[in-house]
């Protein structure tokens, strides 16, 4: 790195585009909003002070959640086994996947900000409130008046209908 101000500018820049990733990876390992937050926080804090030794070009989400994987263990082993959903293996299957899917991420990412464009400003708010907000189905019927079963309905239809549209731009752009 020539200066701390580029180090910095490049470490925020890597980060940003997998600190998400490593969140949600860490809520799959340790099955806990509070302890996945702190643990992403540490890793953060690891990977920035480790990242002298990252060698840029490299798969920097491949190494984050590598760093990420350590955290959770260590957590978990604290925690004891017997708190652990899963066995070993599992876990270790989930973070090998997190770390092959950080590079087809802003493909992915791009095909989705596609199909939300397509979608009515009434479908882009139930799922803001749903999946931006964070609000329960029966919290969004109980705001907008609308039966809780065509709430769900129209979930399940919509995670379908984004998830058709999301694979159909992904074939366009690979040819």
């Amino acid at each position: 790195m020539d200066s701390g101000t580029e180090k910095s500018a490049l470490f925020f820049k890597l980060y940003t585009g997998v600190s998400n990733r490593i969140y949600s990876y860490l809520i799959i390992m340790v099955h806990d909003r509070d302890a996945a937050e702190e643990l992403a926080q540490e890793t953060a804090t690891i990977l920035w002070s480790k990242f002298d030794d990252y060698e840029e070009g490299t798969n920097f989400g491949a190494w984050a959640i590598s760093i990420a994987r350590l955290k959770a263990l260590e957590y978990l082993r604290k925690r004891k086994r017997s708190q652990m959903i899963f066995n070993d293996r599992f876990y270790e299957m989930v973070a090998d996947r997190a770390a092959q899917s950080s590079e087809e991420l802003p493909d992915h990412v791009e095909a989705l900000r596609k199909c939300l464009e397509k979608l009515s400003e009434n479908q882009k708010k139930l799922l803001a409130m749903r999946f931006k907000k964070n609000d329960s189905i029966k919290k969004i019927s109980q705001i907008t008046g609308r039966p809780l079963g065509s709430l769900y309905h129209f979930f399940s239809k919509m995670i379908r209908a984004l998830r058709d549209c999301i694979n159909k731009q992904l074939i366009q752009h690979m040819r």
